[in-house]
Parts: C-alpha cells; sequence; structure tokens
C-alpha cells in the first residue's frame, strides 16, 4: 500500500534528540506513514538507536557523512508516499503535526503547503509573519510576494508537498553544503504549481552545536554556497519560461549577494579564493538589472569595488 506521508529526516550526531522525534512521530495512527532516516556517517550513537527500533514504518539508510542535501536526495530516491515532509533529526513538532498537515493538503489540493514554527527556546517568534495566509497561488505568484515583501520561508521544515509534483518535474537538491534548501524551494515555486500557506506554527526550531554551520570552516563554505545560490536565481531569470518573475528573481539574487557580502567582509579566510569563484560565476550585468532602488545600487558599487 502506498503510505500517505513519506518523513525523511537526515541524522548527523543526534543521538540525544533523535529518540524523542521518532517517538513522537510513530505516535500518529491516522495516515499511513513512512519514516526514512539517514545517518549521514554519526560518529555518536545516533545509528544504534534508531537501529533499535522495530516498526516496519522505519526505513534506516545508513552512508558516510556527505551531508543532508545528499542524505536528502538519497531518501527522495526510494520514498513511496504520496506527500513528502522534511524534518531535522534536532527539532520539535507538535502533537499530530503529521496528520494536520495531510488534511490541510489534502483539503486545499495543493501541490505544495507552507506552514509556520516557533523560533527560539521561549517560542515566542515566528518564523514568518507576512505570507499570503490562507490563500492558493500559484509558485510564480509566491516568488513575487515573497521579494516584494522580502521575506523568503524557504525552510525544507515548513513544507510538506506532493510527491507526484516533485517527480513530475524531476527534483533534487543540488549538491553543497549549505543553502540549498533556498534552491529547492525557489525550483518548486519556479515550476509553476499551486501553494497554500497556513499560519499554522506546528514546528519549533533549535539548533544543533554538532551541525556543520558551527566548524570552524564553515564560512568559506558558505560563501561558496551563496555564490551557487546566486548563480542559479540569476541562471533561472533567464529561462523563457519565467518572463513574469525575471525581475523578481534577479532581486532576490542581489538580497543573496548581501548575505555573501557580509560574510565575505567579517568571516571568510580564504578571500582570495572566494574572489576568484564570484567572479567566475556571476554576470554582473544581470546582478545590475535586479536593482530596485538607490540602496540597491549603493551596494552593487561597493560589491564591485571590493571585488575587483
Amino acid at each position: 500500500m502506498t503510505p500517505d506521508v513519506s518523513v525523511i529526516i537526515p541524522a548527523y550526531n543526534a543521538a540525544t534528540t533523535i529518540g524523542a522525534l521518532i517517538d513522537s512521530i510513530l505516535q500518529e495512527n491516522r495516515v499511513s506513514l513512512e519514516l526514512i532516516i539517514i545517518n549521514d556517517g554519526s560518529t555518536d550513537a545516533t545509528l544504534s538507536i534508531v537501529s533499535g527500533y522495530t516498526d516496519k514504518r522505519i526505513t534506516l539508510l545508513n552512508q558516510t557523512n556527505q551531508g543532508v542535501y545528499a542524505a536528502r536526495n538519497a531518501a527522495l530516491a526510494v520514498h513511496r508516499g504520496e506527500w513528502v515532509v522534511f524534518l531535522d533529526a534536532d527539532d520539535t513538532v507538535s502533537d499530530g503535526f503529521i496528520y494536520e498537515r495531510w488534511r490541510t493538503a489534502t483539503e486545499t489540493n495543493a501541490d505544495v503547503v507552507l506552514f509556520n514554527a516557533w523560533c527560539g527556546e521561549q517560542h515566542d517568534r515566528p518564523v514568518h509573519r507576512k505570507q499570503p495566509y490562507g490563500e492558493t497561488i500559484t509558485g510564480h505568484q509566491w516568488v513575487r510576494h515573497c521579494v516584494s515583501q522580502r521575506e523568503w520561508p524557504h525552510y525544507l521544515w515548513l513544507q510538506i508537498t506532493r510527491s507526484a509534483y516533485l517527480r513530475e518535474h524531476g527534483m533534487a537538491f543540488h549538491a553543497g553544503k549549505s543553502h540549498k534548501d533556498i534552491l529547492w524551494t525557489v525550483q518548486l515555486a519556479v515550476n509553476n504549481g499551486q501553494f497554500y500557506v497556513s499560519e499554522s506554527k506546528d514546528y519549533i526550531w533549535h539548533t544543533n552545536s554538532a551541525s556543520i554551520t558551527h566548524r570552524p570552516d564553515y564560512y568559506d563554505h558558505r560563501a561558496r554556497d551563496y555564490i551557487d545560490v546566486i548563480a542559479e536565481l540569476l541562471r533561472l531569470a533567464l529561462l523563457p519560461e519565467n518572463p513574469r518573475i525575471q525581475r523578481s528573481l534577479r532581486r532576490h539574487a542581489l538580497v543573496e549577494a548581501r548575505h555573501f557580502m557580509g560574510l565575505y567582509r567579517r568571516r571568510v579566510q580564504d578571500r582570495a579564493g572566494v574572489k576568484v569563484a564570484f567572479r567566475s560565476r556571476i554576470v554582473l550585468r544581470e546582478l545590475w538589472r535586479g536593482i530596485h532602488n538607490a540602496s540597491d545600487f549603493c551596494f552593487l558599487i561597493k560589491l564591485v569595488a571590493t571585488l575587483r
């Protein structure tokens, strides 16, 4: 029987949290689900803990450490559910989380449903505040909305997505260490399916001190991955099927260029190498075409001067 929902969880050194999350998910009996956990080369007891479960709904994949995006691709290749939910191994979900997402997705008949979440230990800050709540809109409309509001909720754990939509468009994660959730969500929207946004805050976002974002060499990798994001946004803007969102994609690329600039000036160690990578990948005239105001113009002048 085809499961209603495939829940995909990459796990790296998540021994202190993975058990509680598995227990929470397996309590769900109102929808059929498969839980795919990818042990991404953990060096703690993560593999042992997951292996100890005998529930037939669990599929355990074990791989050498390749990062969360490679782990998610491995799970996408074998998942069977009609809908897909991505979770992180160190976060917390509310009771009935899977059922409520599935119910909203089936009732709205959308291809992608976005939810909200709480940030931090106090659970007092929502992830987003300016989305078109309760509306079904196209992916292209959502791109324009996010760019105009300067709020891009790209986090994978906000989403439940129709598997048929992913397969129709050959969706997979770009290789890399960070920021590929941005490209995934952009591609979901560029494919122009039906999006629905719920204000329901059904997820709690924590951080993991063992994750790659806390490694000393992270910031050079992060800057290079921002280059990937900027280059891909500019590439998508040039595709003939995207004329109505060209300007929005370029504006978004400019926002990501600001993030890159902040890292480059304060955190990057190999500035020469990162500079060469940026100049070899990014067509500056395409960034210029994303200018929206005087602030954008001044920023680009500074960027060009910094990287020349």
